[in-house]
Parts: structure tokens; sequence; C-alpha cells
């Protein structure tokens, strides 16, 4: 199930909580492997060269235009939106417990 799968899914109000808890599970899947990827793209920035540049902006705003250093600005955003998707299953789960 892709991400934006799983966010129209638990847009979904009448979930149970075997549903809520995979979907809990599946994002929280994702969240680790989001985080791997992030962890080689920034490797990767590490050795980006910085002979051509002036600066330490001027370095960093080539490596943003890089297509690795746009699949980073994407996957920071999708770990923030996962996360508060996280915990919003969370506070969902914990509501049809108590």
């Amino acid at each position: 199930m892709t991400l934006n799968q799983l966010i129209l899914a638990v847009k979904e109000k009448n979930l149970t909580k075997e549903q809520l808890e995979s979907y809990r599970d599946q994002m929280s899947m994702l969240f680790a492997e989001i985080q791997l990827e992030m962890a080689e793209i920034e490797k990767l920035e590490a050795m980006f060269p910085t002979e051509n540049y002036p600066t330490a902006v001027a370095r960093k705003n080539a490596w943003k235009q890089t297509s690795e250093g746009q699949r980073l600005i994407v996957l920071k955003r999708y770990s923030i939106a996962l996360k508060e998707l996280l915990n919003s299953l969370k506070s969902r789960i914990y509501q049809l417990i108590f």
C-alpha cells in the first residue's frame, strides 16, 4: 500500500481497532523505510564536492538542485506527515480502548 493509499484509508472515520492497528503498523514500517532512505541520501550529500562552491550555502543550494537533493526534500516532508498521522492513529486507537 502506498502512502497516499494509507492516508486515504486512515481518513475513514468508522475503522475498527484492528484496522487502525494494521494501518499504524504499515505506517510505522513506511516511516522506518523512509528514515533509512534518508540516511543513504544524507551520506551522498556528505560526499557532495565542495571545491566548486565558494560558500557552504552555495554548496547546499547546489545539492538541493540534484535529483538526490530533491528526493531528500520530499522524504523529509513525508516523514513529518507520517509522524502526525501516526500520532493521530495512536489517539484513535486509545479512544477505542478507553
